[in-house]
């Protein structure tokens, strides 16, 4: 076979090449090629964490196995005939994976058992999914530090004092039980619960890695576009994502009809769920108090109906998202527009949990 003919042969391959399910697109077919003019030709590639080249000798094809299957990737190509080398760029998009969602490996999706447990409920999915034991939201609870559970703030010279959720949990566990002391002018005062480092020390009492991301950890190379692919690509990876977020969400974007009031574990597990509905979704439902740190005043901001989600899937690809598919141990399945998914999570700063086998 003449060399510039060869040449054709390869150029039409990679422009009409296919992906197989482990993403090795087919480069070169062999089968007709004399063996002294193949041992005159290499194909290389020049970044191996992106791609690398495989020759199978059995079909007498010469693939190109992607490495990378999340993101789009321009890669570069050399082939070289001996005296003549040829660069060329294969521009590699990720398959659409529709209707993929890890929901179904996860056998226990289950009701929140209080009205404020969610970081429970929500943590207590995941363990189970991850260890293969069933975890309840008491062994989660066992092992948070519970210094101010059951403990209601108290006012201090026109201030509200309470304890610091990013150590310990701060919640009023009897907040609608008919005996409870909880006045109801003091309910907006303990509508409260536990941010994401304590949550971390539970995921690494179960030998697990918590690696935990919030605005804090922005910079100008990394914003909360490039945070959400990040979540996107380890769950890729199997990785659980926990994150906090708005429990409402605005009417429009509201993808279930029955009220959660009206909702059972026999209708979740029948795949009925419930709207998150609010009388309002303005951002001026967040409230301040206070707490004493090395003898220090700290201010603590919060929001009204803040609450805890766990990762699901994802539509479209990773880097630009159209759906964002969560669930919400409160109303349950949840597919958001990414739109309002991001004004969700923006409200509690982009928390988020990692979790990883050690």
């Amino acid at each position: 076979m003449k060399l510039k003919n060869l040449v054709f042969l390869v150029f039409f391959l990679l422009i009409f090449s296919y992906a197989y399910a482990d993403d090795r697109i087919i480069i070169l077919n062999y089968k007709n090629i004399q063996p002294q003019t193949l041992e005159k030709i290499k194909v290389s590639t020049t970044d191996s964490n992106l791609s690398e080249i495989v020759d199978d000798k059995n079909r007498k094809k010469i693939y190109l196995s992607i490495k990378d299957t999340i993101n789009p990737n321009d890669i570069k190509l050399v082939f070289n005939f001996s005296w003549k080398v040829l660069n060329y760029t294969y521009n590699y998009i990720p398959k659409f994976k529709k209707n993929f969602d890890i929901s179904s490996k996860i056998k226990y999706k289950r009701i929140q058992e209080k009205p404020l447990s969610c970081e429970l409920s929500v943590t207590a999915d995941i363990l189970t999914y991850l260890t293969w034991k069933k975890v309840s939201e008491e062994d989660v609870l066992t092992k948070i530090e519970n210094k101010y559970l059951n403990v209601l703030p108290y006012q201090f010279d026109w201030k509200m004092y309470w304890g610091n959720p990013n150590l310990w949990f701060v919640w009023f566990m009897d907040y609608y039980w008919e005996k409870s002391s909880v006045k109801p002018t003091q309910r907006d005062m303990t509508w409260y619960w536990v941010y994401e480092k304590p949550i971390s020390k539970v995921y690494e009492a179960y030998w697990f890695s918590g690696e935990i991301i919030s605005k804090d950890n922005y910079t100008k190379d990394f914003d909360r576009k490039k945070h959400l692919s990040y979540l996107l690509k380890n769950l890729e990876r199997w990785n659980m994502i926990q994150l906090w977020a708005d429990w409402c969400t605005r009417e429009e974007f509201d993808d279930w009809t029955i009220s959660k009031y009206d909702i059972s574990q026999e209708k979740v597990d029948n795949k009925v769920y419930a709207k998150n509905y609010c009388t309002t979704t303005l951002e001026d439902r967040k409230i301040d108090w206070y707490y004493l740190e090395d003898f220090k005043e700290k201010k603590v901001s919060w929001l009204i109906w803040e609450h805890a989600f766990y990762l699901l899937w994802y539509e479209w690809w990773v880097e630009n998202p159209t759906k964002i598919i969560v669930w919400d141990s409160d109303t349950w399945y949840h597919k958001y527009d990414t739109e309002e998914w991001m004004r969700k999570w923006s409200l509690m700063d982009y928390k988020s949990i990692i979790i990883k086998k050690n």
